[in-house]
């Protein structure tokens, strides 16, 4: 029996306070394949986004000032909402902690979810947060050891676009890289956690013919381009800066590394897992979450450099164990990691009545 609910509108409304990374790829991500199943949205984002004309193609988007005065905060609030119920919204979702400051109040016509990308820093901004949203488990069990009630928290990842079938690969010889070359790449920020300190050293313990392409941007880029240098690497250790589309570069690489300490999913295993790439991983919880080892990818301990020389020289010596963990990885993105398996998970979750 179809219910009054199931036949109202499906009208989603976001709060995205982001600027620019893999977390807002994903928001344009969602938001569009969301559109494609019917879903209308709009968007409450800041000016200038980069990626604010991506979004509009399937998103009303609403560009906003907000400002960090107490008193300026509740008229924003109020005008947020007020646009809200001005949509029709049933469901209003905020992307990541900051965005709770500017949820509305939810009410019997509209509930309200916060989307956790990242560990949960507490919740005394939440007051209008009924749900949350977090995209692999230890965030959600987390949020539950803090005191957040098991039945209002649901676990629902990501997903990432197939590359499209006539995609280019760039040209190893305008980022000073052999042809020949072996080509580990490293994707994220250059902040601690990420450790491309890392992925530098584990380059230096591999023959000459291994080169890392490391894109991203961050405060240590400079910390990193020294350690190159120390370590007599600088040659062989690309720093190609931010990209905003990676998919050419993965299309170019050989093997997808991501030895960061505490990785709450690891976006970039599903990159790497979509381009065909074998992956390399730490044991932080959303790869090792994610890999099941020797199957769809290596793992090895976190900070452990040996561990990693050891996995990336394996899978270059071995062609049957590369085939085996790109056709494993293939396989499990297909079954579990899916545009319409994920797509599925956040129209029950943000549409049909709660149990």
């Amino acid at each position: 029996m179809v219910t009054d609910t199931q036949m109202q509108p499906k009208k989603l409304a976001h709060i995205h306070l982001g600027v620019d990374g893999g977390a807002e790829r994903f928001f344009v991500r969602l938001t569009g394949a969301l559109a494609r199943r019917g879903v209308e949205q709009i968007a409450f984002i800041r000016k200038d986004r980069p990626w604010r004309d991506d979004l509009a193609r399937h998103c009303d988007v609403r560009e906003m000032t907000f400002s960090r005065s107490h008193l300026k905060r509740h008229v924003i609030r109020w005008d947020i909402a007020r646009q809200i119920r001005a949509f029709g919204a049933r469901s209003t979702m905020g992307w990541m902690s900051p965005a709770s400051k500017w949820m509305p109040k939810p009410g019997p016509s509209m509930r309200t979810f916060l989307r956790l990308g990242d560990w949960p820093d507490g919740f005394h901004t939440y007051g209008n947060v009924e749900d949350l949203i977090g995209n692999t488990p230890e965030i959600i069990r987390q949020a539950i050891e803090m005191g957040w009630p098991a039945e209002r928290a649901h676990v629902i990842s990501n997903f990432v676009d197939p590359l499209p079938t006539d995609l280019k690969p760039v040209d190893r010889a305008d980022y000073n890289t052999p042809e020949d070359a072996t080509v580990l790449i490293h994707l994220g920020r250059f902040v601690e956690r990420k450790r491309f300190d890392l992925a530098i050293q584990t380059v230096a313990g591999l023959p000459e013919t291994v080169h890392a392409w490391l894109i991203g941007d961050g405060e240590l880029m400079s910390d990193m381009k020294a350690l190159a240098s120390n370590l007599g690497v600088q040659d062989r250790v690309h720093f190609l800066g931010w990209q905003r589309d990676p998919s050419p570069f993965l299309k170019a690489a050989d093997i997808l590394l991501c030895p960061t300490d505490e990785e709450p999913l690891g976006n970039v295993v599903l990159e790497g897992w979509t381009a065909g790439l074998p992956v390399v991983a730490t044991a932080s919880p959303g790869p090792s979450w994610l890999i099941d080892h020797g199957k769809t990818g290596l793992l090895s301990p976190c900070g452990d450099v040996d561990g990693l020389v050891g996995s990336i020289a394996e899978v270059i010596r071995s062609s049957k164990l590369r085939e085996s963990l790109v056709r494993g990885a293939t396989e499990e993105i297909l079954k579990r990691w899916s545009e319409d398996s994920i797509c599925q998970k956040y129209l029950s979750t943000l549409f049909e009545p709660r149990n």
